[in-house]
């Protein structure tokens, strides 16, 4: 990963983060790290539901769009990273959960996808 997307990730992760609090939502973790990946943000939505949220963020010129990387094999370590959080926060086990996904572009949230699971 080069470094300009990184800091693209970050900054898309932010916007993200300010988005989700405007909306009511507590942030419990952001970056949450296993040996099967990561999860951008855990919150609570204002309903009480445990979300995991994948974050993607437009690049300048992009040639195609930020929810292509979202494969089903991105979505399979998402969950098995989901269970692990789960097994280091077992508090949550009881929760509604689910995961969702944010687009980002330079300066706002540009799409909210809440049905992915």
């Amino acid at each position: 990963m080069s470094l300009e997307s990184w800091k693209r990730g970050r900054e898309g992760e932010a916007i993200a983060t300010q988005y989700l609090l405007k909306k009511g939502y507590r942030i419990i973790a952001e970056n949450f790290i296993s040996r099967w990946g990561e999860i951008d943000i855990i919150a609570r939505s204002p309903d009480d539901e445990l979300i995991f949220f994948e974050v993607k963020s437009y690049a300048e010129n992009a040639m195609v769009h930020p929810l292509e990387a979202v494969t089903p094999a991105k979505i399979i370590k998402i969950e098995k990273t989901v269970q692990y959080f789960l097994y280091k926060n077992p508090g949550y086990a009881e929760n509604e959960m689910r995961i969702e996904i944010l687009v980002t572009d330079t300066a706002k949230v540009v799409d909210h996808l809440t049905t992915l699971k």
